[in-house]
């Protein structure tokens, strides 16, 4: 029997009574506790409620925007986000590292369950070499080739600016429809169709997670962003040659100047 039902409460409270003071089965007394009973459910109940609004991990509800407005305030609000990804935006936007790329990368993690590539066309860690420093008259070899290896084409003349790639979670943009690059819609046939500014994604949505982009990158940085879905299970298929869409006004829309 599941604790804290009437029906529990009412046994409950009979096993207290004395048994030569009524029978086990007395209508009337039986009808008074089970009135008292439900009241008492009903209040057991609101002690589960509310101890789950006492942890970010269980809250939901209006309580989770209350959670959200006593430790960040306006700087974040729900947008009409369901509680689980607006839960997992609070969680990472409070007590996260920041202005750092891994405190950037870290919290597009949390958001999208997906881990970004990141490339800064300046930072040696990024684009590798060929071949490394001459040891004992030898060249040592590199971290890269072509084909092979971590690596890309650097540039000095970028500092300070990095290249993302970012996946959204699975439950993210408008739901039952397919989008480009699926198997099971096309022109004409499946669910499919045209989206614009003005339908309302479910779940991660781009504005949010240039949102979060700009409250943990780096100071002074820039960070060209680009955002598509994970196809067929890896995080970086789909995406691995789709560079950022530019619309006519180079807005952010499709890509994040940030």
């Amino acid at each position: 029997m599941t604790t804290g039902t009437s029906v529990d409460i009412l046994l409950r409270i009979k096993r207290l009574i004395p048994n030569r003071w009524f029978a086990w089965t007395a209508p009337m007394r039986d009808a008074i506790l089970g009135g008292l009973s439900d009241a008492a459910a009903w209040s057991y109940g609101q002690i589960d409620y509310a101890r789950s609004q006492t942890r970010l991990a269980t809250a939901y509800g209006i309580w989770l925007d209350i959670l959200c407005y006593d430790f960040l305030g306006r700087f974040l609000i729900r947008e009409g986000l369901h509680d689980a990804p607006f839960r997992a935006l609070i969680r990472a936007t409070i007590l996260q590292e920041r202005v750092t790329r891994a405190g950037m990368i870290n919290a597009v993690t949390i958001l999208t369950t997906n881990v970004p590539w990141v490339f800064e066309p300046w930072n040696t860690y990024d684009t590798g070499a060929y071949s490394g420093r001459l040891d004992m008259g030898y060249a040592q070899y590199g971290s890269m080739g072509y084909g092979v290896g971590r690596g890309g084409y650097g540039n000095m003349n970028l500092p300070g600016q990095t290249f993302m790639r970012v996946w959204r979670a699975a439950s993210s943009g408008i739901p039952g429809v397919e989008g480009y690059g699926g198997s099971v819609a096309g022109y004409g046939v499946g669910a499919i169709e045209y989206a614009g500014p003005l339908l309302n994604p479910t779940g991660v949505t781009d504005d949010i997670i240039y949102r979060l982009i700009s409250m943990t990158k780096p100071t002074g940085s820039t960070v060209w962003t680009a955002i598509g879905a994970p196809l067929l299970g890896s995080p970086g298929y789909g995406m691995a040659k789709r560079p950022a869409i530019l619309n006519a006004k180079n807005d952010t829309q499709n890509l994040a100047v940030i």
